[in-house]
């Protein structure tokens, strides 16, 4: 059986092949640069219109805090207290909204993943007793570490 020799098989081979396959390796090699390129900007604006549109819910929260501290020298201690507490309330609630939560802390086991020992005092050994700064948790995930102190075993 004699072998055909087809014209597909010439191009595979010699110096102008390789030349093509060289040039489509380079277009790729671009082509793929560009699509980073392009994807980093999307990503950066995309963070940009989420930081906006986080500031923009958190901005009529700071506007009713700078009401309530120009009225804080005619208001009674009671009004500005329930004033603020009403800020407090809104502020919680966009931030529940955005997936943002309180951890409990306080009398839990001390979790080195989820808690930052600032120091130990009395108390039940490796109890958390007193927390100096609350975490938080974004849809499950640690936002920012609680600062606490921890029992180290001696009680009066």
């Amino acid at each position: 059986m004699e072998l055909v020799e087809h014209k597909d098989v010439k191009e595979l081979e010699g110096p102008k092949k390789i030349k093509d396959l060289e040039d489509q390796i380079l277009r790729l090699r671009a082509d793929f640069e560009n699509y980073k390129k392009r994807t980093e900007k999307e990503n950066v604006a995309l963070r940009e219109s989420s930081k906006a549109d986080m500031l923009n819910k958190i901005l009529p929260i700071v506007d009713e805090l700078e009401i309530a501290f120009s009225h804080m020298e005619s208001a009674s201690d009671k009004e500005f207290k329930h004033g603020m507490e009403l800020i407090y309330s809104k502020l919680s609630d966009l931030l529940k909204k955005e997936g943002v939560f309180e951890m409990k802390a306080l009398g839990e086991t001390f979790d080195p993943y989820r808690h930052d020992a600032i120091r130990q005092g009395e108390g039940e050994e490796g109890k958390i007793i007193e927390i100096v700064q609350k975490g938080y948790l974004l849809n499950g995930k640690i936002l920012r570490h609680a600062k606490v102190v921890v029992g180290k075993g001696e009680v009066k």
